[in-house]
């Protein structure tokens, strides 16, 4: 590596590559990352960084056939075409990466349940992290990456953009200070169906708390500081379950009816409801699901609202005031804060948001840390880090393993009576009609 360089490699396509992951590096390719530090806050330190450049230098996916990898490589080449992007594929792809382009920095956009293994190794590799949330799906997995970082003292960063998006920010960075001590916080994050249903294969290996609920968990666990104790869930399997019975009527209902790829049960949950006590007695209330209708005005529906001793705040992206209505596509919700683009007069396109801002945080730090010298610990608050994630982490194994036994209790008439403790090393389940 040059002194003033970083190499990345990412592994994974990923939901968001062509929205906001790939244009967020194509960005750094071009400008480097001073530019958008001011979305963190963190303008102060471009000089800093305003030499240091980014380079793409691979990207892995597993399926070849697929050909996700040299369709991203070709992509990247149509604006630097003399900075080849290696395309890589295999099941352990990262390994190749790892040993053959000898990357600083690993971007982890795998599915739920595959983000431990390519961290572990990277970090054994001596190289930084920044993955998709959630971090992962338990909390042993939390601590083996935990400990491997502090090892090799490296950073692990995890992009989770709603800690910066304005408005919750605004609301959150202020919450205590305008509505006193709170007494309850209710979010809610609602993927479309297609996500389901179309656009993962691997949905049954994760859920749509811990795909989008972490997102909610984070902003509340970071900007309140608080440390959850107990938790409550329950949730609902009437469509996915019987995807094989329900898809033709969701086709059928549908002005223009469409043909789904996949036709076999999907062996998840559609919504989850999660119910979480922290250790100052406030009450977090959380709800997702991923089979919101398409037809629904937003990309997502997401909205978070605090309720106070002296006040109550709520931000609602349907309130926003961006509405459209198109022949063809209906009445919609646009939030150009998330992924707005610009176009340059030499043609190239740059993203603006808060989508690339958890990136722009993460590669910032590890800047920080491999060419300034910054200690890890100096670095903790200023970017979602894998330390911060452990609460996070704790309440998603507990949900998924209260909800599955809830689950169990209800299907045989016996109610929804279990919870779960939270403990220093994972969660414990409370069920009183055990033994």
């Amino acid at each position: 590596m040059s002194q003033r360089e970083l190499k990345v490699a990412i592994v994974g396509g990923g939901m968001f590559f062509d929205e906001i992951i790939g244009q967020t590096f194509r960005d750094f390719m071009r400008g480097g990352l001073a530019g958008a530090l001011n979305g963190i806050g963190m303008s102060h330190l471009a000089a800093e960084v305003a030499d240091v450049r980014v380079r793409v230098c691979c990207v892995g996916t597993r399926n070849e056939s697929r050909g996700t990898a040299g369709r991203i490589a070709a992509w990247f080449a149509e604006e630097f075409p003399d900075e080849p992007v290696a395309a890589c594929y295999g099941e352990n792809v990262w390994g190749q990466m790892l040993a053959e382009h000898t990357p600083d920095v690993m971007f982890v956009a795998t599915p739920d349940h595959l983000h431990t293994a390519p961290i572990l190794d990277s970090l054994s590799a001596g190289v930084d992290v920044i993955t998709e949330k959630p971090l992962c799906l338990k909390t042993s997995e939390v601590d083996e990456i935990l400990a491997a970082a502090a090892a090799g003292e490296r950073i692990v960063a995890v992009d989770l953009h709603k800690r910066y998006d304005p408005f919750v920010r605004d609301m959150m960075s202020q919450a205590v200070e305008k509505y006193g001590p709170l007494n309850r916080v209710r979010a809610v994050l609602e993927e479309p169906l297609e996500v389901s249903t179309e656009v993962f294969a691997w949905a049954q290996h994760s859920n749509p708390f811990a795909y989008v609920g972490c997102h909610w968990l984070d902003v509340v666990h970071h900007y309140l500081g608080v440390r959850p104790v107990s938790v409550f869930a329950t949730g609902q399997k009437n469509l996915l379950l019987h995807w094989d019975r329900h898809q033709q009527e969701v086709a059928r209902r549908r002005a223009v009816p469409q043909s789904f790829s996949r036709a076999e049960p999907i062996n998840t949950w559609d919504s989850l409801d999660v119910a979480v006590t922290y250790a100052n007695g406030m009450r977090g209330d959380y709800n997702n699901n991923w089979i919101n209708p398409e037809e629904f005005e937003g990309a997502v529906n997401q909205e978070i609202e605090l309720y106070g001793i002296y006040g109550r705040g709520i931000v609602d992206q349907q309130d926003r005031g961006y509405r459209e209505a198109v022949i063809g596509d209906g009445s919609r919700t646009r939030n150009p804060a998330f992924g707005g683009r610009m176009r340059q007069a030499a043609g190239a396109t740059e993203l603006f948001g808060y989508g690339k801002a958890s990136i722009v945080a993460g590669l910032l730090a590890i800047m920080r840390r491999r060419l300034l010298g910054v200690s890890i610990e100096s670095l903790e608050d200023t970017y979602p880090s894998a330390a911060s994630q452990r609460s996070v982490v704790q309440v998603i194994e507990a949900a998924t393993a209260v909800a599955e036994r809830n689950y169990e209790h209800w299907q045989r008439g016996g109610g929804t009576p279990v919870t779960a403790r939270i403990t220093d090393s994972g969660f414990e389940l409370v069920d009183p009609t055990a033994g």
